[in-house]
């Protein structure tokens, strides 16, 4: 089985409101996407196609036919437009709100028809770098991560080995006077689009159990020294990640935690699913 992704974008303005909700009800709901002057973003959006290679020619899919559907089913429709107002479905319904989940799930169900049955195996839309949705054709189930960065220092130091195992084992990560990293952790909740806020999650709920269980523990701080969940164990990437869903999972239940991964450098990241 292979996978093809390919990439478009544009550009739309939209707002988020629910008309029979007041001003403040609405920004407490959609917090700056409720202005009712509009906002906008350069979307970013991957479809992702799946199949057996055709004998004949080589492909899972003509790259040709797939880019003349996205010009005809998604920029005809979504490019330089508000999306409120002249989008064929939003505006249709003042209730359906155009957040970043219902445009993925919008934006399979113009795709899907025009396909093979099943070559069509996932959506994602880009709000911004650090916003992006996810859809994989499951009724209303979406995934939608959201990317967080943040400075710590550390020292890989084992206390199950002696020194000399441990700088033989961490080399030059296991300097005593430490080291540090920007980590990048995405951050992917899953769920039902709620049907009356187009959302899986409230759109300050992630940022602010962040806030408070991630950047108040870990942010510019030496995790064996500042962080008592490091008193006696390794702040390996492995173990860091397994922590900050310890720490995360309790904290944003009802919403479900699907995945998290920790970015520690450009050349490696860990993906953590729970247990």
């Amino acid at each position: 089985m292979y996978y093809l992704t390919r990439q478009t974008a544009f550009e739309a303005s939209h707002v988020n409101r629910i008309p029979e909700l007041s001003d403040a009800e609405n920004f407490a709901l959609f917090g700056a996407a409720a202005n009712p002057n509009s906002h906008g973003h350069n979307y970013v959006l991957e479809v992702m196609v799946k199949g057996e290679v055709d004998a004949d020619d080589g492909m899972v899919i003509n790259l040709v036919t797939l880019d003349t559907l996205l010009k005809t089913e998604v920029i005809a429709n979504y490019d330089h437009k508000h999306l409120n107002r002249q989008h064929p479905v939003f505006s249709e319904n003042l209730h359906l709100q155009p957040t970043c989940e219902n445009i993925t799930m919008e934006i399979w169900q113009r795709l899907a028809p025009s396909l093979p049955d099943e070559i069509l195996h996932r959506v994602r839309l880009y709000e911004s770098a650090s916003n992006f949705a996810d859809y994989y054709g499951e009724g209303l189930m979406v995934y939608l991560t959201k990317v967080y960065e943040f400075s710590a220092a550390h020292r890989l130091h084992s206390h199950a080995l002696s020194d000399e195992e441990n700088s033989e084992v961490f080399g030059k990560c296991n300097n005593p006077a430490g080291h540090g990293h920007n980590y990048v952790l995405e951050v992917t909740v899953k769920g039902d689009v709620d049907e009356r806020t187009g959302l899986v999650a409230g759109l300050n709920l992630l940022d602010e159990v962040v806030e408070k269980q991630v950047y108040a523990r870990f942010d510019y701080k030496h995790l064996n020294i500042d962080a008592p969940e490091f008193e006696t164990l390794n702040p390996t990437s492995e173990n860091f990640v397994k922590v900050i869903w310890d720490v995360l999972e309790p904290n944003l239940r009802p919403v479900v935690l699907h995945r998290l991964r920790l970015r520690e450098t450009p050349k490696n990241h860990f993906d953590y699913y729970g247990a």
